[in-house]
């Protein structure tokens, strides 16, 4: 798949896509009036759709996929729609896939076009204390990936004070609606990111200071955090940033070791304490 990554690409992204989500339903000329696009060029879509490796053909005038998409490929699409690197795979794609099944592509192009045109999407998300599904009303902004998942992040109900983070495979009775959000200037990932260790937000931001051994050379040439400090002093190397302190950092320090200690703050102190107190306790039952 070529890296520069055109309209016209994109396009026939879209059409596997809906030809996906829908067999059967759709013969080149609605694909050709939907994409304001002549025959011809709908028609050159379908040969470089099928120099893919997809086996689009058209029975009765209705066009359909004959197989399975790989998950290699479905990554690829994917990815490539999402303008990322498409050679980096998501990792738990074939489990999203068989969730979503023949939509998988569908959504997620959906989903970026939802992003794009800041319309509202409503889905339901986790359950409540009741075991029932809760219905989400979300502003999407944008996605991300971590080693293991793909993220989705919105503002629920249209309130810039509820910034959420959802795993795409929770997700459930996903609806698209055409509503544009009533936020003027929605907030960029970069806001959202800039103080969080990973995906998590959590609390203030506050001054961390870890104390790494001296051996641990390598940190010198990691950049975790934007605004991260590393100094090599006869101690050892000193680790200094501002964040958001969540449980995912927590573990980050306690992965470690006795590689790490903890500086400050105190509160951070505490909790790793609390923690390794907690790991060693529950060997000696």
């Amino acid at each position: 798949m070529p890296n520069e990554i055109s309209k016209e690409l994109i396009r026939q992204i879209d059409i596997i896509s809906m030809v996906l989500e829908k067999p059967g339903h759709y013969s080149e000329y609605d694909l050709a009036e939907h994409f304001k696009e002549s025959l011809p060029n709908v028609r050159r879509d379908f040969a470089k759709i099928r120099e893919m490796g997809i086996a689009l053909h058209s029975t009765k005038r209705c066009l359909f996929i004959e197989q399975k998409l790989h998950t290699r490929l479905l990554n690829k699409l994917i990815n490539t729609y999402l303008a990322l690197n498409d050679t980096e795979a998501i990792k738990n794609l074939l489990g999203i896939s068989k969730i979503f099944k023949d939509q998988t592509l569908s959504y997620f192009v959906q989903l970026v076009k939802s992003i794009n045109q800041k319309t509202i999407i409503e889905f339901d998300y986790e359950k409540d204390s009741y075991g029932s599904l809760v219905q989400r009303r979300v502003t999407p902004i944008g996605f991300f990936k971590t080693n293991r998942s793909f993220i989705f992040v919105g503002l629920e109900d249209e309130d810039l004070n509820k910034a959420r983070f959802y795993l795409i495979e929770k997700i459930r009775n996903i609806k698209f609606t055409n509503r544009k959000t009533k936020i003027r200037t929605l907030p960029t990932m970069y806001e959202f990111l800039k103080n969080s260790w990973g995906i998590y937000q959590a609390g203030e931001v506050v001054k961390v200071v870890l104390l790494f051994d001296k051996k641990c050379t390598h940190i010198k040439n990691r950049i975790f955090i934007n605004n991260q400090e590393i100094e090599e002093t006869d101690e050892g190397i000193y680790f200094k940033a501002k964040l958001k302190i969540s449980n995912e950092f927590i573990s980050w320090v306690l992965g470690w070791g006795n590689k790490c200690k903890v500086i400050e703050p105190a509160s951070l102190k505490k909790d790793v304490k609390r923690i390794a107190t907690e790991i060693l306790d529950n060997y000696k039952k």
